[in-house]
């Protein structure tokens, strides 16, 4: 079955509509690239503009506050004015030369729409046109309102301001507010209102050569002004440090995308001649190439014909190539399964080699050895175990996966550090924390060797503890001659690992440098036991030294954790025993505070000394908490002294829990405590309460201004009993006079 150019119009039918897609691509991300810089640089321009602005209106409102401040300061009038100092002179004339003050300052800034000062002692207010009382004045709810802040200078937000009830409308105004004297209980209040109409005028004249619109927003989001040109979304916002306004501003319509048109239609031009030269191109290049591919499949197709097999079910490079990927997906199915054999084999060979019951000649260790592809010959062995400490911190931090990898990575490191001292090892995850090295020589072992099996070991232990987040235990059996000698030394290597329990962990532990204690040295620390818990039970500080001496005992090694875990739970027993006969009170805190905590640490901690940290720190809670009863019971009726004292002593401005501890006796965290014990409450809640309650009876009562209630309760400062009466009350103690 022979075919007339086949493979040429199979490479055309592929590669153009290919290459018709890249074009396509590469057009649309040429013209979404120019469009993301074009957008870049009009959204720098625009914040350009903005900044612009907002420092513009700054600057103004910076310059009217300095204006003020200076008035202020230099004007010796405004302060004759302010605390009724007329020296025999008329208040006439003192008003109206304040009026001219004002009116100069006016005349400085076209957008001050008025100005008006308010006289808080006889609720008086003087403006550019005339004198005012506060209750016929129609800026009087401003005034009230304002005067309740803590501040001294600000701005507000938009509000509505009219002088006089006669005008027909109020005019929105922006307004600057200033407390005299500042920073001190007022005596009257300066404010400068803008005529909000003057920003509008301000904003169209920045915004006349540019294709950005602005907007101005006060801190309720309401609009203050605009340039009143049509755009898009906004692009860039800024609020102003001066008055916390917000300027928002963003394109005109009509002036995004213009001369990117342009130049998109440019590049559609070209992209098509580019288009038109790559089909020839590749046209060209296919009929070239597709030759020799279509003289093999002819001459394929002619030796099945003379095979006499029928290929025309299907397309001959088709089968061709199903019958190589068989052949290929079967040869690796078989790599694969040979090498997962081989991987378990070699595993299992390693286990029955360390702690397997099933005897191994030599004859049976070499063809296997040869089989991994490991050393055959070995005259000495060594067993050294690698732990990974906290298995359950390990287990709980990391994915199994990272935990597979982890482990391949201490094996990798092991392996890389012993052949750089020229040592043979094998070495095998034995359990899910363990990982077990065998060392075997050609001839027999020299001390030389040994020391450096015991320095790599240090080596990755050093390595662990510098580059991953857990530490690893390292036990080292002794060198033994002859294949048995591999179980003896595993069996050294882990009851060198034992000891961790009492040296600690993070470690190289040999096992031919460690000492085993004897029973009687075991029989001493039992007895050791019970003597600190009989120091204990009756009070004696002694205890601590024993029981630091008990631990540092097992700390020297020489004891495994069997033994370890077995003294510290009779240590816990025998407390519990002796302290049974203490009064039922005692008992049960000793049960809540200690057992727990005592139990878990045997089931969470590897180390005897982790252990005593926690045992220490229980058993000075308990009795820390003893000692508490014991003083409850003698103190507590004093308790109640104190709070009468506090009854009839809370004017005092300087009462505190110094004060207290230094007139009873006692210490001022105590005294906390026991206070909250007893009454529910703490000490500044409790006489917060009773100063607020004598200020309710007083605003009730007296027409005392609230600054002398403050006083007369043991407020040094006017706004902090504002704001305790606010806490406790909700409204503030003007506000619950008027009701």
């Amino acid at each position: 079955m022979r075919t007339k150019n086949p493979w040429f119009f199979k490479l055309i039918t592929t590669y153009l509509p290919i290459l018709y897609v890249v074009v396509l691509a590469l057009s649309f991300l040429f013209f979404m690239t120019l469009s993301d810089l074009s957008n870049k640089q009009t959204v720098k321009s625009n914040e350009a503009f903005t900044k612009y602005v907002t420092q513009r209106l700054d600057s103004l409102l910076e310059n009217i506050d300095q204006i003020t401040i200076t008035e202020i300061n230099s004007d010796k009038e405004l302060q004759n004015y302010m605390f009724q100092k007329y020296d025999d002179a008329s208040p006439y004339l003192l008003n109206s030369a304040i009026s001219n003050r004002f009116s100069k300052i006016k005349m400085s800034f076209p957008m001050i729409h008025s100005i008006y000062f308010y006289r808080i002692s006889d609720q008086s207010i003087l403006s550019l046109e005339s004198m005012h009382t506060l209750d016929r004045f129609p800026d009087r709810d401003f005034i009230v309102t304002e005067l309740e802040k803590p501040f001294s200078s600000y701005w507000t937000d938009k509000r509505q301001y009219k002088e006089f009830e006669t005008q027909a409308s109020a005019v929105p105004v922006l307004s600057l507010v200033k407390k005299l004297p500042m920073f001190t209980n007022p005596y009257g209040m300066l404010v400068i209102n803008i005529d909000i109409n003057a920003f509008q005028a301000l904003l169209q004249d920045m915004s006349k050569q540019t294709v950005s619109y602005v907007k101005l927003f006060d801190k309720q989001e309401n609009l203050l002004a605009s340039s009143n040109e049509a755009g898009g979304r906004d692009l860039y916002s800024l609020r102003s440090s001066v008055s916390n306004l917000e300027i928002r501003s963003g394109l005109k319509d009509g002036y995004e995308y213009g001369l990117l048109s342009e130049l998109y239609s440019n590049w559609i031009i070209a992209g098509m001649i580019l288009v038109l030269l790559a089909t020839i191109s590749t046209i060209y290049l296919s009929k070239r190439y597709a030759r020799p591919i279509d003289a093999s499949v002819n001459r394929i197709s002619d030796f099945f014909s003379k095979q006499q097999i029928d290929n025309t079910s299907r397309e001959l490079l088709h089968f061709v190539d199903s019958a190589v990927d068989q052949i290929i997906d079967y040869a690796n199915r078989y790599q694969s399964q040979s090498d997962t054999n081989l991987l378990y084999r070699k595993k299992h060979f390693f286990h029955e080699l360390l702690d397997g019951d099933r005897e191994i000649d030599k004859v049976e260790y070499r063809e296997e050895m040869k089989s991994f592809g490991l050393q055959t010959d070995g005259v000495d062995f060594a067993v050294i175990l690698v732990e990974i400490d906290r298995m359950s911190d390990f287990s709980h931090n990391y994915s199994y996966r990272d935990q597979y990898l982890l482990k391949f990575v201490i094996t990798n490191v092991w392996d890389e550090l012993a052949a750089e001292q020229d040592l043979k090892v094998w070495s095998e995850w034995m359990s899910a924390e363990t990982l077990g090295v065998m060392f075997s020589s050609e001839s027999r072992f020299e001390e030389a060797q040994s020391a450096q099996m015991i320095a790599i070991g240090e080596q990755l232990r050093a390595w662990v503890e510098t580059n991953l987040k857990f530490t690893v235990t390292i036990g080292v059996g002794t060198t033994l001659e002859q294949l048995p000698g591999i179980r003896k030394s595993f069996q050294q290597a882990k009851e060198a690992l034992q000891l961790k329990t009492s040296i600690g962990n993070n470690r190289v532990i040999v096992y031919k440098e460690t000492v085993r204690q004897t029973e009687a040295e075991l029989f001493d620390l039992l007895e050791l036991t019970r003597s600190i818990t009989q120091l204990y039970k009756s009070g004696n500080e002694d205890w601590r030294k024993q029981f630091e001496y008990f631990f540092t005992v097992l700390g020297k090694g020489g004891h495994t954790s069997k033994e370890i875990i077995n003294l510290i739970n009779y240590m816990c027993f025998t407390f519990t025993k002796e302290l049974s006969d203490f009064p039922a009170e005692y008992v049960e805190m000793w049960k809540q505070t200690a057992l727990g905590p005592m139990t878990e640490a045997l089931q969470i901690y590897e180390t005897a000394e982790e252990i005593k940290q926690t045992y220490l720190a229980v058993l000075i809670q308990v009795e820390e908490n003893w000692k508490g009863i014991r003083e409850s019971r003698n103190n507590r009726h004093l308790i109640y002294q104190v709070r009468q004292y506090i009854e009839e002593n809370y004017a005092n401005s300087d009462m505190s829990l110094q004060l207290l501890s230094e007139q009873f006796g006692m210490n001022k965290s105590y005294v906390s405590r026991i206070f909250k014990d007893e009454f529910g409450e703490n000490f500044v809640d409790y006489l917060a309460g009773i100063r607020i309650q004598h200020a309710k009876q007083m605003l009730e009562d007296t027409q005392l201004p609230i600054q002398d209630i403050a006083v007369q309760i043991g407020y040094v400062h006017y706004f902090t009993f504002i704001r305790a009466f606010k806490k406790l009350i909700g409204i503030s103690p003007s506000d619950y006079r008027k009701k």
